[in-house]
């Protein structure tokens, strides 16, 4: 009899756009060719990025449109494909095993390195592969604050991340739909968060292959860095809650099936008494 072939993972790569009118087509006339799916989310771009998506798209296969009205933040735009994703997997459209990619719209990721990082993933068997940014040409600033961020969200993590405010990744789609249930996200909380739920959850996550950043890009805030800070916590807190109600609930039903094998045994001993009389 001949063995089933398993299909390879079919890859899917997300991108929000914000006001990325200059970057945007460039990103993704690289990036088509390179994955099965491609879908952008316009976070309500005050620009003409939409416009340029749209005039993109005429003649390309399996690309889908997201967009906002009003900017919602980077969070909001994953949020809104990924749960997609999600009910397309729960649908049996898509499988567990199929690869998401989330790839920045300003042109800040190497996508000729693409590649390796999915072979990694794949015969690494990871649930999440988060590219590690070579920061050296950063400013100071920047390279002192990545590593503060990292180094918090190491702790409530359980394991080393190395670059968590890193958004060039791949995740595959079964353990991402899983984290969603643990994550809120607020701006560009998105990353950190789904960074520390997955390594949580116990999750294979590996965070230190480093990549080459062709630009330098940053929209972050000081208010925006709080915020993450703020979030870390608060997400490994809600995956220890349902962990403890979850481990609560086990041992109730532990406890009252032996109640009802104590019940039980009494019965048959007292009916087997009740013979030899």
């Amino acid at each position: 009899m001949t063995p089933r072939t398993q299909r390879a993972p079919r890859r899917i790569a997300v991108v929000p756009a914000y006001n990325e009118e200059p970057t945007v087509e460039a990103v993704l006339d690289i990036l088509a060719p390179l994955v099965d799916e491609l879908v952008v989310v316009d976070d309500g771009s005050t620009d003409n990025t939409r416009k340029v998506i749209e005039a993109w798209l005429p003649g390309k296969r399996n690309v889908r449109l997201l967009a906002h009205e009003t900017n919602q933040g980077m969070s909001e735009a994953y949020y809104f494909a990924l749960t997609d994703l999600r009910e397309r997997l729960r649908s049996g459209e898509l499988d567990s095993d199929d690869l998401v990619f989330t790839v920045d719209a300003d042109g800040q990721h190497d996508l000729g390195v693409l590649d390796t990082l999915t072979r990694i993933t794949i015969d690494e068997g990871l649930d999440a592969m988060l590219a590690r940014r070579d920061l050296s040409d950063y400013p100071k600033y920047k390279v002192l604050g990545n590593w503060v961020m990292s180094t918090w969200a190491s702790i409530w993590a359980g394991t080393r991340l190395y670059d968590v405010e890193s958004g060039y990744r791949i995740f595959r789609l079964g353990a991402l739909t899983h984290a969603l249930d643990y994550y809120q996200g607020y701006q560009y909380s998105e990353t950190v968060e789904v960074a520390v739920v997955m390594c949580r959850l116990g999750y294979r996550v590996r965070n230190d292959y480093l990549v080459p950043v062709p630009i330098f890009r940053s929209r972050t805030r000081m208010r925006d860095a709080v915020i993450d800070l703020a979030v870390m916590p608060r997400a490994a807190w809600r995956v220890w809650r349902a962990r403890f109600r979850f481990g609560a609930l086990v041992g109730r039903c532990i406890a009252a099936a032996s109640a009802a094998g104590g019940i039980v045994a009494a019965r048959g001993a007292w009916r087997a008494k009740r013979r030899h009389r």
